[in-house]
């Protein structure tokens, strides 16, 4: 006889499937079925089988999830208050089952001092996603992985523009990550930093935030791309980590953080869709190769310094092909495509949905007139 198990995953399936009907359930069975929540086992006190339906406890199993439910007998009702519940269950079982997907790198830099980071597997092939600073000279690479294993590994990849690298392994049947859609991730949703900060003893660290902030960029930093911006503890060696939702899905790659006397909390990530922008890119080339209109640019005052404007992107000089004529300098760059460019980030965000030979629509600025320019992506 086989014990039978309800495993629940989500509170969404606990509040609204209250009744859950099995096809084929034949008797005898148990008379109280396991409840697993998250993964934890707990009280089948009060669920029961009968005609092949299973009762389940919404109380038992709502409180499990961290929900405050209590009886009020003047509304004759049962109070389930969601927002009481913690969601530590809901973090602990992200990094658990994570984990497994990350790994630390280890190295000789300069004269052979040992340098670290981290880095998530994207291939079960042996495939390592991490920052480009964290294998850019770093010889004698070494991964370790959740088990302790370690094995030899080689730069395959590298783009120092997005700061990310992809290193090899010669091991097949690794756990792989799953990417969030950029476009799911919102301001103040939880998220938790996997790495190794500070000490290789201390491989494998969660830490947890918030997602403070979406489009970011550094000034005087080397990233090309808008960045996520995170209160979660990001320390030396987590770079090449990632930065996990709630639902286990990868929403960056940790990449640098602001440090100085007063400055806490104020973490960045590089965000899934320039990963995915970037993988794309070595799979098909074997590098980066950036559409572009071989041009210089200036930021305005106020993009430079972060502050909300409406200025676009004055062109210094440019050596662009066009189907009529060309950017001259001194041109303003208002929109490409019908986005609007306010800095060379924004510049940088547009060409990453645009390939050489493209033709793109600049709206400029050139003098007291307006123009649209069809440029020819090189």
């Amino acid at each position: 006889m086989k014990t039978k198990k309800i495993v629940f995953s989500a509170i969404t399936a606990v509040l609204i499937v209250l009744l859950v009907s099995f096809v084929g359930v034949t008797a005898p069975v148990p008379p109280h079925p396991d409840l697993i929540v998250n993964g934890r086992t707990i009280s089948s006190s009060g669920a029961f089988i009968e005609n092949g339906v299973t009762y389940v406890p919404l109380r038992i199993v709502s409180e499990a999830l961290g929900a405050q439910v209590s009886w009020d007998p003047n509304a004759y009702a049962v109070q389930i208050n969601l927002q009481t519940a913690n969601n530590d269950n809901a973090v602990s079982n992200v990094i658990q089952n994570i984990s497994p997907s990350v790994v630390a790198i280890v190295g000789n830099v300069g004269n052979d001092r040992i340098a670290h980071g981290t880095g998530v597997i994207i291939r079960s092939g042996g495939w390592i996603l991490t920052n480009a600073h964290v294998v850019d000279g770093l010889r004698n690479i070494l991964v370790i992985l959740h088990d302790g294993t370690t094995w030899n590994g080689r730069v395959r990849y590298f783009d120092s523009g997005s700061d990310l690298a992809v290193v090899q392994i010669d091991r097949i049947g690794l756990p792989i990550v799953t990417f969030a859609d950029i476009d799911t991730v919102v301001p103040g949703e939880t998220a938790i930093a996997i790495g190794t900060p500070l000490s290789f003893s201390l491989r494998n660290s969660a830490s947890k935030g918030i997602v403070s902030g979406l489009n970011r960029g550094l000034m005087g930093g080397t990233n090309e791309y808008a960045l996520i911006q995170t209160d979660a503890s990001i320390n030396s060696g987590n770079s090449g980590g990632p930065l996990v939702n709630l639902r286990g899905e990868v929403m960056g790659i940790n990449s640098s953080k602001f440090v100085g006397f007063g400055i806490e909390g104020v973490g960045f990530a590089i965000p899934s869709d320039t990963v995915m922008f970037v993988l794309n890119q070595f799979e098909r080339y074997g590098e980066v190769r950036r559409a572009n209109i071989k041009a210089t640019f200036e930021e305005s005052w106020a993009a430079r310094h972060g502050f909300p404007t409406r200025d676009g992107l004055t062109v210094r000089s440019s050596q662009g092909v066009t189907r009529e004529q060309g950017l001259v300098t001194g041109d303003i760059i208002m929109s490409i495509n019908n986005t609007p460019v306010h800095s060379t980030i924004d510049f940088n965000e547009v060409m990453k949905r645009c390939n050489r030979g493209d033709t793109a629509e600049f709206l400029i600025r050139r003098g007291d007139n307006e123009l649209t320019l069809l440029l020819t992506l090189i």
